[in-house]
């Protein structure tokens, strides 16, 4: 066979795809048998900003708005005098700011947070990364100056530690006392174990609020002590921890049962479990308490697994309620952080604690048992609550109020750490008396201060200038004269809780410098002290039934035999569970006394009075009296005396429809009939259901 010589490289490979064609093979792809392929142009300016957290872009948004006001109201471009940056444009809209905002800017450090974020704002919307530093040099000066003029705090805040003792005294007045008002009882229930795992945990309250079913996992593991009963365990793994310079590993902190439990108040199982009851979230189908603690692991295996609905895995833990037209109810939305904010520090207050309770006291009371703690060192304790160092636990959680007896120390004897504990936590500061509202003559008297005065004047003007022009106030919506009377108003409102804030400041200054000194003089002359104090047994008789029994539940003490321990913890569990499905009514304080409305008036048919056998009515009829609300009746959360109340007369109803139900459903759309007795009747629309109403229920609207 002649073998082929190509001279021509080109033909060579002519030839050899040629080849591959007729036998069959792919011919290989070379560069001069292709073209270049044109790249993918992913890039996006927007996507590779960095992405900051909802409190600073709420904080970014603030400032951009303040300067873009601040230079409308002075004649300025915001784009080029944002860019400029000269210090004459950023000193006078610190001033403008202080003297705009009124008392919304109380301490020093705020200025110093508010030029933080507004070279942050620059950034952002011009591109220019640098500040003179003569103009740095010269804003911390300003910034002392301004603090100066505008009599700024420069002193730092109290950091109160929220110790386990502490926090027994939060959770009895939450459950005892009548003042803490909820709109729900789930909310209740919840509250408490937000309380008892921020103590346990040291959580902050970002990663609280978004624990999810997923996190938690509920097991029961060998008793180590050799009794015959398993321990139960739940793992708690907080996933959405702080992200400030990057994101951190998630933590799981294992919390098992304590083994005859004085109290079940602090007991975070007990409040869980009756939420998860109460949700119906275990897959296990029809799961009571008392079988949950029948349950033995199976021979050969170390634990025993209680799964949670996959349905609910994502579903938050702590939940906020919304209205619907049927009345109140839990969504699937997390709650927020001011909700917690605000339930904590009027759950301190009612708690007669001096210092206000925020979520970091627990934070810092967990701390500071994790530093005391022998069986605990600092990386644990670093690694616990999420600290680079620790410089930051030393810096910004250790408290200013020295926890250690320093004299026994010195003197070399031995420490007396139960009064100095007791002499450095917030339950010290607990007195009834101190004065938490104003009285009706203090309120008078707030309402004659003459800022009050001068904005009701101008409130009122600006009201009767749009009753001569539009008859009405109502009638007077979108014109200027509305937007102007709204204005006063807001100013009005804003004015009256200032002036009552500080008379009410006022007022408690003056008992904590008077109160010691009448204390004292009352001892020493043998008088006997005369003051009507509200006893524990008449508190707890003004609670409903529910939570009378959840209250019993958890205060009654350990007994001796560990099957009585079992019981009792079945019970707690049962009776939080039966309490999530209640809703609290609050009582309305209303200006005139109105007669009170029972089920009695249903009782027309009843037999003599010397009858010896009297047959009750039934509370909830198919036709309702006049002014009865038909959601109302048909909302089984309610206490039967707040299903069956009467309303004064047609229009209060109709007023009560409206804003408690029907504002929260669309008027044409199809609407079941809240009425027991109807079996949820679907009808076509509002009017419809109103005529229904009228024609079957006899309740007018």
């Amino acid at each position: 066979m002649v073998d082929h010589v190509f001279n021509n490289p080109s033909t060579e490979h002519e030839h050899i795809a040629m080849d591959d064609c007729h036998s069959g093979m792919t011919p290989p792809r070379t560069s001069t048998m292709t073209e270049p392929r044109k790249a993918e142009d992913h890039y996006d300016p927007g996507r590779t900003k960095k992405i900051y957290a909802p409190k600073s872009r709420e904080l970014q948004s603030l400032l951009k708005k303040l300067w873009d006001s601040y230079c409308n109201t002075h004649g300025k471009e915001p784009s080029d005098t944002l860019r400029t940056f000269h210090i004459k444009d950023l000193y006078n809209f610190f001033h403008w700011m202080l003297r705009e905002r009124g008392g919304r800017i109380r301490k020093a450090r705020t200025l110093q947070t508010y030029w933080n974020t507004l070279t942050l704002v620059r950034q952002l919307e011009t591109g220019c990364y640098s500040v003179d530093p003569a103009v740095q040099v010269e804003m911390c000066g300003a910034r002392q100056n301004l603090a100066q003029e505008f009599k700024l705090s420069t002193a730092k805040e109290d950091k109160p530690i929220m110790r386990a003792e502490d926090e027994f005294e939060l959770l009895k007045t939450l459950w005892e006392s009548p003042d803490v008002e909820l709109q729900h009882e789930y909310l209740r229930a919840q509250l408490a174990l937000m309380i008892q795992l921020a103590g346990i945990t040291g959580n902050r309250p970002g990663a609280l609020r978004r624990l999810q079913y997923k996190d938690l996992k509920i097991a029961l593991l060998p008793n180590c002590d050799g009794g015959d009963r398993p321990r139960l365990v739940i793992d708690f793994t907080f996933e959405h921890t702080k992200r400030y310079l990057g994101g951190k590993d998630a933590n799981t902190f294992p919390v098992p049962d304590i083994p005859s439990e004085s109290c079940l108040l602090l007991c975070p199982q007990t409040m869980l479990l009756g939420l998860l009851f109460a949700d119906d979230a275990f897959a296990v189908p029809d799961l009571s308490p008392a079988e949950l603690f029948q349950l033995r692991i199976p021979p050969g295996k170390r634990e025993l697994r209680i799964p949670i609905k996959q349905s609910k895995a994502e579903l938050p833990l702590f939940r906020r309620t919304e209205r619907t037209v049927r009345g109140l109810r839990v969504s699937n939305d997390a709650v927020t952080e001011n909700w917690l904010r605000e339930r904590l520090r009027r759950l301190g207050t009612i708690t007669n604690f001096e210092m206000p309770v925020k979520p970091y006291c627990f934070r810092r009371g967990h701390g500071e048992a994790l530093d005391s703690s022998s069986h605990i060192s600092d990386s644990q304790r670093n690694l616990i609550l999420q600290h680079s160092s620790s410089a930051v636990f030393q810096h910004n959680y250790l408290s200013r109020y020295i926890t250690q007896d320093t004299q026994a120390a010195y003197r070399g004897l031995e420490p007396q750490t139960a009064i100095i504990r007791a002499a450095s936590g917030m339950s010290r500061s607990i007195d009834p008396c101190r004065p938490q509202s104003l009285n009706e003559q203090q309120v008078a008297q707030m309402r004659k201060h003459p800022e009050v005065v001068l904005a009701r004047r101008i409130r009122d003007r600006l009201a009767n200038q749009a009753r001569a022009c539009h008859t009405t106030i109502n009638r007077s919506r979108g014109t200027r004269e509305y937007t102007e009377y709204r204005h006063a108003q807001r100013e009005y409102l804003h004015t009256k809780r200032v002036v009552h804030k500080l008379t009410l400041k006022q007022v408690q200054t003056r008992y904590q410098e008077e109160q010691p000194i009448d204390d004292i003089l009352w001892q020493l002359r043998g008088d006997r002290r005369t003051t009507e104090q509200t006893t524990s047994a008449q508190t707890v008789s003004t609670l409903s039934s529910e939570r009378r029994r959840v209250l019993g539940a958890l205060l009654t003490f350990a007994p001796s035999k560990d099957t009585g321990d079992q019981e009792r913890r079945v019970e707690a569990i049962d009776a939080v569970a039966a309490l999530c499905k209640r809703q609290e009514v609050t009582q309305r304080k209303v200006c005139r006394k109105k007669a009170a409305c029972s089920v009695a008036s249903y009782e027309e048919d009843r037999t003599a009075a010397g009858a010896k056998k009297v047959v009750e009515p039934d509370p909830v009829r198919m036709q309702c009296l006049p002014t009865q609300c038909i959601f109302c009746i048909g909302n089984l959360q309610l206490p039967i005396a707040h299903r069956t109340k009467q309303f004064r007369d047609r229009s209060c109803l109709k007023r009560h429809l409206f804003r408690k139900h029907l504002q929260y459903h669309d008027t044409k759309e199809r609407i079941r009939c809240p009425h027991p007795k109807c079996n949820d009747r679907w009808l076509e629309h509002v009017d419809h259901l109103r005529n229904h109403a009228a024609r079957v229920h006899k309740t007018l609207t």
